[in-house]
């Protein structure tokens, strides 16, 4: 194909959009990344990046030097304390620093990325393949009249802020107020990254307040005031989010693919966010190159990659609505940690919100050859 009219055309630059762009780019396939935004920016993002997905970032030779280790997850009652360990290394970054170092693995890989261009109709994009990496929320969501859009009901909001203060010594702690939680955990350059979602029934009248909302929940609840305490902010106001619903999509629509939050969206307790994106663009990959050898194969491949996409993802969406549930409810949450003793019962979490370490290293070790 042509520059004009590339064989692949990506819409989003996160970690879904650049991850497919390297992979794809780097099998020889003439590949177009849009990102409306120019790099490094920020986002809003519990900036934690599970295990499960390491094996793909560090297959694309994306550094994460000085991104640190985190090793255990503690989920904060008011009066109880529940640990327990994750099986491999997570790290914890910040989406500048993960979004600008897959962009780069993207344009070693040959692919074109335009920035600070952003796309203003999917009827402008003519390319064989049109994927969707534009996240959870977007004008290309009405555009295909895509079912969530109309949901009002399931709608929440996040907000995070960059602070500083003692670092969290490789935990990242989940903390429950009424109808909303918080996570904490440290990033790159001696930053903690406090992230919290709340259902929008909580933020009537609100108008973006953020500040007074989170002095709110800090009156509230002693535990998450304990987790502001001795931390000054590093950035001078709180990044909030377009609304969040939190289900499975279709992960073809219109004849569009889509990656990453544009194909579901989990509910940033599970803390596979970001590794669910890295992952659905290492699914669609292959499918995708079997799609440009053999054009007269789209149905077959657009069934094959919902199917697969369901298989890996839509138990996890699920699982992760069941603990959102008890999470947002201070009460539930203390009675619930009650019966919980030793490593089993992080286990079974772990096990039912992400996806497994060695599969995804043995479908990148098979992509990049061994």
């Amino acid at each position: 194909m042509t520059a004009a009219t590339p064989d692949v055309t990506i819409v989003g630059g996160g970690p879904a959009g650049s991850t497919l762009a390297a992979l794809l780019a780097g099998r020889g396939v003439d590949v177009t990344l849009f990102e409306r935004d120019t790099f490094p920016r920020d986002k809003l993002c519990g900036e934690f990046l599970s295990y499960d997905a390491l094996p793909i970032v560090e297959r694309l030779g994306v550094d994460l030097a000085g991104a640190p280790d985190i090793h255990r997850c503690r989920v904060v009652g008011r009066r109880r304390t529940f640990a327990f360990d994750f099986p491999h290394r997570a790290r914890g970054v910040s989406r500048a620093l993960l979004d600008l170092r897959l962009v780069e693995s993207a344009v070693r890989a040959g692919a074109r990325v335009v920035t600070g261009t952003p796309v203003m109709s999917l009827d402008d994009v003519h390319s064989p393949v049109v994927v969707g990496a534009w996240g959870r929320w977007c004008r290309f969501d009405k555009e295909l009249a895509r079912p969530f859009v109309q949901d009002r009901a399931h709608r929440s909001f996040g907000f995070k802020r960059h602070y500083r203060g003692a670092p969290n010594d490789g935990v990242i702690s989940l903390f429950s107020f009424d109808r909303g939680y918080l996570g904490v955990n440290d990033v790159e350059g001696g930053i903690t990254n406090m992230c919290g979602l709340v259902n929008a029934s909580r933020l009537a009248g609100n108008k973006g307040r953020w500040e007074a909302f989170v002095e709110t929940i800090r009156r509230e609840e002693p535990r998450v005031d304990d987790a502001f305490t001795g931390y000054a902010p590093a950035q001078e106001t709180f990044l909030s989010s377009t609304p969040v619903v939190f289900r499975a999509r279709e992960p073809v629509d219109g004849g569009v693919f889509m990656i990453g939050d544009a194909s579901g969206v989990i509910d940033p307790l599970a803390g596979n966010g970001m590794a669910m994106a890295i992952q659905s663009a290492m699914l669609a990959a292959p499918l995708i190159l079997e799609l440009l050898a053999h054009p007269t194969r789209r149905a077959e491949v657009e069934r094959r990659y919902s199917a697969i996409h369901a298989a890996y993802f839509r138990p996890r969406i699920a699982w992760s609505r069941r603990v959102a549930a008890v999470l947002s409810r201070p009460a539930l949450l203390n009675a619930s940690l009650a019966g919980l003793r030793g490593q089993a019962a992080g286990a079974f979490l772990l096990d039912r919100t992400r996806g497994n370490h060695e599969t995804f290293a043995r479908l990148a070790s098979d992509w990049f050859g061994g």
